[in-house]
């Protein structure tokens, strides 16, 4: 049995026409993955949504780079600045609007929806080829349509198992060290995992093929150094002007001692993120994620155990390194698994998915009908949910925008009204970027628990001080200590300085507050 369509005999004109289709089926299934994520993020036909969520704060950070400033040493960030750069280079050529994260993360959905299929076709054949970029289209989307660290990385990783797909040599080795040195620039733990793992398949494949101690090193070792190059590349400036103590604290301590310190970011979050979801869809795309990703690698691990060495024709190499790229990636979201991350990390696994079941018979081929049908009927709802939504638009500083939420376009209705341009403002992140208003602090807002250091807090209380920043727009969350029952908080000092410089003003439905300055006049329209 042949894997690779090019290497069967065929007439010339045959070949053509064949490498036509196969061009088509991964550039359609892109074009589809394309349009979807569009018609879920803009109101028909160009009119950006705001999406509430981390892709709305990395594009505000983004603005914050355009302006100047730098991660690490003007505003915190626990993760490497790959994904800030990119927003910053992204509005340097287009300008600042809500289009182009929306059609950012459009973009990172095509080019995930195109690697599946490329790989899917050097392992299957038939309609299971289409399968994989189903699954993405609907399951996948349903909880990260987020142009975050998140997808970039898991792209950068998808890089590097192409790059090592069809053989190992010494150049295709550097260029997938590269791509995990680009991936590691934007999730750093990811980055590392999807190295190891590599590291992992390279000595697997050396010992399956009894290829020299030797070899194995120096290939290990130039994929190593190739990461460690380009990796160094991106973040050494950076590094360079905020100092290592700042980067070392933000990029290795924080990660490791804080971030789980909040109920969302730990291993049990994904309920609580379940439980504030509404409507039917839920129960359809949490329980396939969550099923569907980690039985996925546990069959593939058993077949490649158990058959590898029966069934000679199969491409059990590339299945390997699917496999254990995409349980790097995996293991590393485990202590937070969102339905976001979980997603992110699910290529790999939809690929492999859709490969146990083709081995399977006819029943196997109806489920996996099925779920495509399913997966591509979720992404229809989605769409139908947000275009037969009464059209809510609003002129905002950063241009025309939809917002999806009543109570949300009640908050910026009134924003708008009361705030000009370059204002200074401090409190809810998603109302920074779309007002064309300026952080004075180097966070994005108070957190509870030991989410926000003192040190952190100290400093947002300065720059408020040092900038007599004139408006809030809080969560009581954000500045009542322990309000939601964690043993250690550090809001006190904020809580102190909020109750001696402001005055509340407003409530709004969502329960969000304006906390007005009152040394300054009282703001109107």
């Amino acid at each position: 049995m042949t894997f690779d369509k090019e290497v069967v005999p065929q007439k010339a004109g045959n070949r053509s026409t064949a490498a036509m289709q196969s061009a088509w089926i991964p550039a359609a299934l892109a074009g589809l993955a394309f349009v979807v994520c569009c018609l879920r993020s803009f109101f028909f036909p160009h009119t950006p949504l705001v999406l509430w969520g981390d892709q709305l704060g990395f594009a505000t950070k983004g603005s914050r780079v355009l302006l100047g400033e730098l991660p690490y040493r003007d505003f915190f960030e626990f993760v490497t600045p790959g994904t800030e750069l990119i927003y910053g280079a992204l509005f340097r050529c287009f300008g600042l609007s809500l289009s182009v994260p929306n059609l950012l993360m459009a973009t990172l959905a095509a080019l995930a929806a195109w690697w599946m299929t490329w790989c899917a076709k050097r392992l299957m054949r038939g309609v299971f080829v289409t399968l994989p970029a189903l699954l993405l289209i609907g399951f996948a989307l349903y909880g990260s349509l987020d142009a975050t660290h998140h997808w970039f990385s898991t792209l950068m990783a998808m890089g590097a198992v192409a790059a090592l797909f069809d053989r190992i040599s010494l150049p295709r080795i550097a260029v997938a060290g590269a791509m995990c040195g680009l991936a590691a620039s934007f999730t750093q733990t990811k980055g590392a995992a999807v190295l190891l793992a590599l590291v992992i398949y390279i000595v697997w494949r050396s010992l399956r093929e009894r290829i020299g101690t030797r070899q194995c090193w120096r290939q290990c070792l130039l994929l190593s150094g190739s990461a460690l190059v380009v990796f160094t590349a991106i973040n050494g400036p950076l590094v360079l002007a905020a100092g290592v103590g700042p980067w070392v604290q933000d990029v290795l301590v924080f990660p490791a001692k804080y971030f789980g310190s909040v109920s969302s970011n730990q291993w049990n979050g994904f309920w609580e993120e379940f439980l504030l979801r509404k409507g039917v869809l839920q129960w359809v795309c949490f329980p396939f994620m969550y099923l569907a990703v980690p039985l996925a690698y546990a069959g593939s691990f058993i077949a490649i155990w158990r058959r590898s060495k029966v069934e000679q024709e199969e491409p059990w190499d590339r299945l390997m390194l699917l496999a254990v790229v995409g349980v790097a990636m995996f293991v590393v979201m485990i202590p937070a698994l969102s339905i976001r991350r979980i997603s992110c990390v699910s290529p790999p696994a939809l690929i492999l998915l859709a490969w146990l079941l083709s081995r399977g018979g006819k029943k196997w081929t109806v489920a996996a009908a099925a779920m495509g049908t399913v997966s591509f009927g979720v992404a229809l709802a989605q769409i139908t949910s947000i275009q037969l939504r009464k059209s809510q638009t609003l002129d905002l500083p950063i241009g025309r925008v939809g917002i999806p939420e009543v109570a949300n376009y009640e908050v910026y209705r009134w924003m708008a009204d009361h705030t000009r341009p370059g204002q200074w403002y401090f409190g809810m992140p998603p109302l920074t970027l779309p007002l064309g208003l300026r952080n004075p602090t180097p966070i994005e807002d108070p957190a509870p628990g030991e989410f926000s250091r003192p040190e952190q807090i100290a400093a947002a209380v300065e720059g408020l001080e040092r900038t007599k920043t004139p408006l809030l727009v809080l969560l009581p969350a954000m500045y009542i200590p322990h309000l939601l029952g964690y043993s250690a908080d550090h809001l006190q000092p904020f809580q102190d300085y909020l109750y001696l410089h402001y005055r509340k003003t407003k409530i709004f439905s969502n329960g969000e507050e304006v906390w007005e300055r009152k040394d300054i006049p009282e703001l109107g329209p």
